[in-house]
């Protein structure tokens, strides 16, 4: 039994790997072609019969009591207009990146990569064919980490499907903006989204004794952050209506054109040039301190009723 077990475990491995290599020779090669080919027509960037003859992405509902939501805006958006289902529950992870894919315009690589690990290696082996919950991806040290900068650490808040708007104004003022009163222009550049990543890092580092920020943490905090850069082309104002309402404003579309889609591989250079930013910023223990547990910080128990 000991042997059948070990052979099966060897043979996964072998699989995963192979599919892994395939993927990222796939995604170098929608990379390169996203260079060659014409982007894709302002209008018609989402996919077909997402977005409504006026622009909107079909009926918004805030969740309901009871609905599964997870860490991330992005899922919960789909969500809230009813392209995911709206209870969050019952889709399976291949349906969960492609629906995203279409939405956000991914590349299929990345839509493949992301709910195939997440199920096969932080949720235990689970098949990305079996179905899931949005808040299966609350599971703290996975996706859903510490330091956010759209929600408060799990020691304060259980419900991480929660968006923080005290810790989400924060973004918005080591950007220098004005969150009530944006302006059309007012851009987020690459060094907003580290500094306030390396503050968020700080403040939780020396505020919270349970504060864990590890490998999955960091790749996915500064992935978030790339995405929303990118897609968003760092536009305050939308993504103030993304972050705080989990919406998709009225009008909007994935601003990266591409044909094949953001792929893994620029999703990943940029992410990296977020985390270099956050170790130029430096120690800002002092500062943190210095500015007290209260900085951008809710600390009640916040919920969605």
């Amino acid at each position: 039994m000991g042997l059948i077990s070990l052979l099966k475990a060897a043979y996964d491995a072998g699989v995963s790997i192979g599919f892994l290599v395939y993927l990222l020779g796939w995604d170098f090669g929608l990379y390169i072609g996203n260079f060659f080919r014409s982007k894709k027509k302002v209008g018609s960037v989402a996919g077909v019969g997402l977005r409504w003859q006026d622009g909107t992405w079909g009926e918004f509902r805030r969740p309901r009591r009871g609905d599964a939501r997870s860490p991330c805006p992005a899922l919960n958006a789909l969500a809230n207009h009813g392209i995911l289902p709206r209870n969050g529950r019952g889709i399976t992870w291949k349906e969960l990146g492609e629906t995203a894919q279409q939405a956000y315009n991914l590349a299929p690589t990345l839509c493949k990569q992301v709910p195939w690990l997440t199920a096969k290696f932080l949720f235990a082996g689970r098949d990305w064919n079996e179905k899931m919950t949005l808040d299966d991806l609350n599971a703290h040290g996975a996706i859903e980490h510490d330091a956010s900068y759209t929600r408060a650490d799990v020691k304060w808040q259980h419900d991480q499907g929660v968006p923080d708007y005290e810790i989400i104004q924060g973004l918005y003022e080591t950007a220098g903006f004005d969150i009530n009163n944006l302006k059309p222009t007012d851009t987020f550049t690459l060094k907003d989204f580290s500094n306030y990543l390396a503050y968020r890092r700080a403040h939780s580092k020396a505020f919270n004794g349970q504060y864990i920020m590890n490998k999955n943490g960091k790749t996915f905090g500064c992935m978030n952050s790339a995405l929303a850069y990118i897609a968003f082309n760092g536009n305050a104002a939308d993504l103030k209506t993304w972050f705080i309402e989990e919406r998709i404003p009225n009008g909007w579309e994935p601003k990266d054109r591409s044909r094949y889609g953001i792929t893994i591989k620029k999703l990943k250079g940029v992410a990296s040039q977020i985390e270099k930013g956050i170790t130029r910023a430096g120690n800002l223990a002092a500062k943190v301190l210095k500015d007290g547990a209260g900085k951008h910080m809710h600390q009640g128990k916040t919920g969605r009723h």
